[in-house]
């Protein structure tokens, strides 16, 4: 009688202390994803504060008529919508109507073409040149848990 009463309050340990183990690993990965989130979340801020230099200096180019200054990248309205640009569309991150927005698409060749060849990323962007704004076309999540397109709307 005894050795199953001992043995009931060993298990008894073992479960506890396996409870109290599962609950720290439970948190220690949900601080380092969120850690993680957050370091991904500032590299794309700065790699859209990049773009955004280079292209404000570029808008500025083509708008004092500089020999040889053109946009770069694909103008929005030229390219062939795809579902993700779609989306955007939808959400009304971009107007494709405005007369207040010039869009172009940028992929890995423009931004090597406008010296950005430390950009990281396997996806793309938009640029708004006549307001300046950078959209990151697969959006990225912030800290309280919303989808982020557009660098006018990162703090």
């Amino acid at each position: 009688m005894k050795k199953k009463k001992s043995l009931v309050v060993t298990y008894i340990k073992i479960f506890i202390v396996i409870a109290i183990i599962a609950v720290g690993i439970f948190f220690a990965i949900k601080f380092f994803s969120k850690e993680y989130n957050s370091a991904e979340y500032e590299t794309i801020k700065t790699d859209m504060l990049l773009i955004q230099g280079k292209t404000e200096v570029l808008s500025q180019k083509v708008e004092i008529k500089e020999k040889d200054a053109k946009y770069i990248g694909t103008k929005l309205k030229d390219k062939e919508v795809d579902s993700t640009i779609q989306n955007l569309i939808d959400k009304k991150i971009i107007d494709m109507d405005s007369k207040d927005s010039n869009y172009y698409y940028l992929d890995d060749s423009n931004l090597a073409e406008l010296g950005l060849n430390n950009i990281q990323l396997d996806s793309n962007f938009i640029v708004d040149y006549k307001k300046n704004d950078i959209i990151y076309v697969k959006g990225i999540e912030n800290a309280d848990g919303n989808i982020i397109y557009k660098l006018s709307d990162m703090k």
